[in-house]
């Protein structure tokens, strides 16, 4: 598939039943909610989609999912890139640890807790706590 044909989408939240119903089928604990923003790669179907959260003026990067049909396929780096490229702020994510290749490829740095602001160091400690994940930063180049 060409990528002029795949469509990078922010989703209108009037949309975000449609979502809810790709992260139901592919990812259980994945629901947009209204204080999220969501993002999507598209061809005929969602291929890929992203959340970024709001945290005080701070961004998080969540809910990255790629349907297992079109995984394998650079999709999710498509959209996380296109996502990077419109960001003139720092993006924060909280991967798991088998993908940090995958986020430093991105451009992503691993940060200490102490070096992030109060608000995404918090969701940090709450996420984590549940099990260990990593802290990273995409810092804008605009």
């Amino acid at each position: 598939m060409q990528s002029s044909q795949i469509q990078f989408i922010e989703l209108e939240k009037i949309k975000y039943p449609l979502i809810n119903q790709f992260y139901k089928q592919f990812y259980k604990k994945g629901v947009a909610s209204k204080d999220e923003d969501v993002f999507i790669l598209k061809h005929h179907s969602i291929l890929s989609s992203v959340k970024l959260k709001k945290l005080n003026q701070e961004l998080l990067l969540t809910g990255v999912v790629t349907a297992p049909d079109e995984r394998g396929k650079g999709y999710a780096s498509l959209l996380i890139n296109s996502l990077l490229q419109k960001s003139s702020t720092a993006i924060y994510c909280f991967p798991y640890l088998h993908l940090e290749k995958f986020y430093l490829q991105l451009g992503f740095k691993q940060l200490a807790i102490e070096d992030v602001p109060e608000a995404i160091n918090k969701q940090f400690q709450i996420y984590n706590n549940k099990q260990t994940l990593l802290l990273m930063c995409y810092q804008s180049k605009k």
